[in-house]
């Protein structure tokens, strides 16, 4: 099976919730495990990238939740994004990002599961895997 078989079974397979679950574990592990320049410069630049992602859908029309929750996701993104900036260019640390993100993970996993017909047929990949 070729990555991209792979992602796109892996796609059909979890529900968007579970893709932003992994997608938050994906980079705090990145960000806990960074151990030099290169390494912490690539997990906060996926961190970033993570956010623009999350920051384009709760912006578009379509977001279905609640104004107030969209609002507070939104500054929540910006700041993560602001913090990413700003740990790549100083040795300041990583921890409040990765907080950050558990507390999104155990928020998300709090939520009841969406029943199966309810979810996308194919979510769109968050393409963090990549350089």
């Amino acid at each position: 099976m070729t990555a991209s078989s792979y992602a796109n079974v892996q796609a059909r397979a979890e529900s968007p919730r579970e893709t932003e679950i992994r997608a938050f574990r994906f980079v705090n592990g990145l960000l806990a495990t960074a151990k030099d320049a290169a390494s912490r410069s690539t997990a906060l630049h996926k961190t970033y990238r993570l956010w623009a992602i999350l920051l384009t859908d709760l912006a578009s029309p379509d977001c279905k939740l609640p104004p107030e929750l969209r609002g507070n996701l939104i500054s929540l993104g910006l700041w993560a994004q602001r913090e990413a900036m700003d740990r790549i260019s100083d040795d300041g640390e990583v921890q409040p990002l990765i907080n950050l993100h558990r507390d999104m993970i155990e928020a998300l996993e709090a939520q009841a599961p969406a029943p199966v017909a309810a979810r996308p047929a194919a979510p769109q990949r968050l393409g963090l895997v990549s350089a």
